[in-house]
Parts: C-alpha cells; structure tokens; sequence
C-alpha cells in the first residue's frame, strides 16, 4: 500500500500494528478507538496446551479475534499501539482512547496501570454513564460507566459544545449492531466533534463494525479504518455504502 491514495478513506482489512507503519509521522489529527479489552485473559487464565485463555461467563466472541491475551501480554501490546499513535499524530492532536475498569478476583484493574507507560500526555478523563449494564452481579455495584481517556502530544485542539460542557456524558449504548461490542455512533460523534474541524484525518486502529467511519463521513471528515476481521470490514463498507442498516 502507498500513502495516501490507499489509505484516506478506506478501510483496511489487516494488523493494526503493521498497517500503522505505513503512516507518516505527524499526520494525523485524532485517533478515535476502543480496542478488545481482553475481558477473558484478564479474568481467566492462560491454557498453554491450546494458548487460549478460558473463562465462564466472560467472553466476547470477535470472530477470529480470541480477546484472551496474558494481561502482561495484552498490555504491552496495548503500550506498542499508543506508541505508534503518539508517532502519527499531529502536534495539537488528540487521542481519545475507549476502555473501562475490569475486574477479576474480588479486585479491580484500571487501565492507567498501563496507559501512563505509553509516550503520550494525559489531559483529561470523560465518564460515559452507559445508565445500564448486562453484568450484574451481588458482590459489588453495577458497572453502569465507560472510560473515554484524552491523551494529547501538546495543548490540543477543542470546541466544546455547551450542551457536552462536563466530563460525564449520559446516553445509552448501542445495541442494534452486529458487532458484540459496538462504539456508538453519539460517543463518536462528540469526540469527533470536540477535538477536530472538517477535512481534517482520523484514524480508528479498531474499526469494529466502522461507526468512527461512518461519523466522519457524516461530519466531514477524512478517515482511516484498520480492522483484522473481514467480517467486520464488510459490515463497515457497507454502512459506508449506507445500504446496510443495524
């Protein structure tokens, strides 16, 4: 692939990490995503009979995609993606990085265990109040919230709206979309909205099912989508096409 012809706008079927070495350094206005938060390595452990982890209750099926790394694993991985990141982007750029507090052994894991490890600066934390959630459990209280981590290279661009003033967001989840853990198109919106003005270039690492695609699209903006699984690369062309509808 040769830059940019092959990729601004497209979405391309393959490793993130191998992908994002054919972008430029600083040539990237935001990266918008929310990876695979390996809830199965996290709360199971590794088989190494199979190198799969294993764990009731707590899967979520990607496709090809297993989401059950050794949590040192998955986390070095995760610092390795941030890192390429912190290269492509822009100086006033903004990363804008979706994940959560897991838990597993009557203890809980916050993500800046390893997000303060990465070379980027963190600026600011949003809440995303989802107001439900399917993991109930009566040892410990609802997990109804999100985390959208703001991470920046130097003073980043912002145009906050007075109707998103504060740093907890409330609206619910998306759950009309053939992805089992879809990114609603409202959250990518306002980030999108916040940190960037039109024509200017996102990249998604993990597209998913392609709604920070499609919310560029809407906006104006110009995109880049790098997803491994092929399914989920053609669910996202074709809401692109906007012949497929969740």
């Amino acid at each position: 692939m040769k830059w940019p012809d092959d990729y601004i706008n497209k979405v391309i079927c393959g490793d993130c990490l191998e992908v994002m070495k054919g972008i430029p350094d600083k040539s990237v206005d935001l990266v918008l995503t929310s990876p695979p938060y390996n809830k199965t390595g996290y709360r199971g452990h590794r088989d190494n009979s199979k190198g799969r982890g294993r764990w009731s209750g707590a899967d979520i099926a990607y496709g090809n995609f297993q989401d059950d790394l050794a949590e040192p694993e998955y986390q070095k991985w995760q610092i390795q993606i941030l890192n390429e990141c912190y290269r492509t982007l822009k100086k006033r750029g903004s990363v804008l990085y979706n994940h959560k507090i897991r838990r597993a052994k009557s203890q809980a894991s916050h993500p800046m265990e390893w997000l303060l490890k990465t070379n980027l600066k963190f600026y600011q934390q949003i809440i995303w109040d989802r107001g439900s959630t399917p993991d109930h459990n009566l040892t410990y209280l609802d997990p109804i919230t999100e985390l959208i981590f703001w991470f920046t290279k130097d003073k980043p661009l912002c145009h906050k709206d007075n109707k998103w003033a504060t740093e907890i967001w409330r609206f619910n989840a998306d759950n009309n979309n053939n992805h089992p853990a879809p990114f609603p198109l409202t959250l990518a919106n306002l980030c999108i909205s916040l940190t960037t003005l039109p024509d200017m270039l996102i990249l998604d690492p993990f597209l998913g099912s392609g709604t920070t695609a499609v919310a560029c699209k809407e906006l104006g903006r110009k995109y880049i989508g790098i997803e491994i699984n092929e399914h989920y690369c053609q669910i996202a062309e074709r809401r692109l096409a906007q012949d497929y509808l969740f």
